[in-house]
């Protein structure tokens, strides 16, 4: 039984909008959109949408502001696009019934043209990782130069500092990382011409 809550999510109303040949979508953004609503709709799916973790993920965003653009000063939650949405509940909040501290998914791939928000939802998805993860948890985001790896952390900073006294006061930031105070966890741009991920104990990293 799929409960209220989800089924109003923007996520699920997404995936409903593009099976119902309501928003135009590539094959492969269908298919992803078929397979959620129906391992959604099947009880013996072996994994399940984690609702606490998503309520508050939900909770989050409605305190992380946008920094720039059209819609600097909004809540993320309300600024999101539907497909932002739908990547960010994938990646972050199916889970194994049999382990649910084990996410679905090992590896999301966002492919979307330049200039639609690819850091910006990067950046937001470091940010919650650092607010809900376990303690000491360690982020990385990888790009073949530091300029290109210093953008996600720009991201990063801006966003944070746009965003509720609530959530500013759980960071520090630094030039070299961003530290969640609340978790003792950091996240680190790293370029690959320079930096190695040898001896780095990552729970999350991005290239």
């Amino acid at each position: 039984m799929v409960s209220s809550y989800l089924k109003a999510h923007p996520a699920y109303q997404y995936a409903r909008d593009v099976v119902e040949g309501k928003l135009t979508a590539g094959k492969y953004v269908k298919k992803a959109c078929c397979k959620f609503i129906s391992d959604v709709h099947n009880p013996d799916c072996e994994f399940f949408i984690d609702e606490d973790e998503l309520k508050k993920i939900d909770g989050l965003t409605k305190l992380i502001n946008m920094a720039t653009g059209l819609k600097a000063g909004t809540p993320t939650h309300d600024a999101l696009a539907p497909f932002q949405w739908f990547f960010l509940v994938n990646a972050l909040c199916w889970k194994y019934k049999q382990n649910p501290i084990k996410r679905r998914y090992e590896k999301s791939v966002l492919l979307i043209g330049r200039k639609s928000g690819k850091s910006f939802l990067v950046a937001l998805i470091f940010i919650l990782l650092l607010l809900i993860e376990p303690e000491y948890s360690e982020f990385y985001s990888v790009a073949p130069d530091k300029e290109l790896s210093s953008i996600v952390k720009k991201e990063v900073e801006q966003t944070i500092t746009a965003s509720h006294p609530s959530i500013q006061k759980q960071f520090q930031i630094t030039r070299s990382e961003v530290r969640c105070l609340l978790t003792k966890s950091k996240f680190i741009p790293l370029a690959n011409s320079e930096n190695r991920m040898d001896g780095k104990h990552s729970l999350i990293a991005v290239a």
